[in-house]
């Protein structure tokens, strides 16, 4: 079984063509993290090869723009990944209540 837990960077995009990046901690079950402008805060499952997570996404920056195109807007996401390696994955995903709008998520372990 893959060990998720320790330091990711992450990369990620929308189907809208926004792109960005932050950094993503994994610890028994529960993700935190961040970027240039939101923090996120979350909880995920692993499965063999495979996870998925939940998270809580909120603006730390009055007025930031998410790369969904809201406005200072706190977001809930749901995404589901696989490991391509011990150090490589990639995610799928949305965000609830933004329909129609896809995300996918490139991540590097650390440490």
């Amino acid at each position: 079984m893959i060990k998720i837990d320790g330091l990711w960077t992450a990369e990620f995009g929308t189907s809208a063509g926004a792109f960005a990046g932050g950094v993503a901690v994994f610890q028994e079950g529960k993700v935190l993290g961040g970027d240039s402008s939101y923090f996120y805060v979350g909880q995920y499952t692993l499965s063999e090869r495979s996870f998925s997570a939940t998270l809580r996404v909120a603006p730390f920056l009055s007025n930031a723009e998410s790369i969904f195109g809201t406005l200072g807007k706190e977001l809930k996401l749901d995404l589901v990944g696989s490991f391509e390696s011990d150090v490589k994955a990639v995610a799928q995903g949305h965000a609830q209540g933004l329909p129609g709008v896809r995300f996918g998520v490139k991540l590097t372990k650390q440490t």
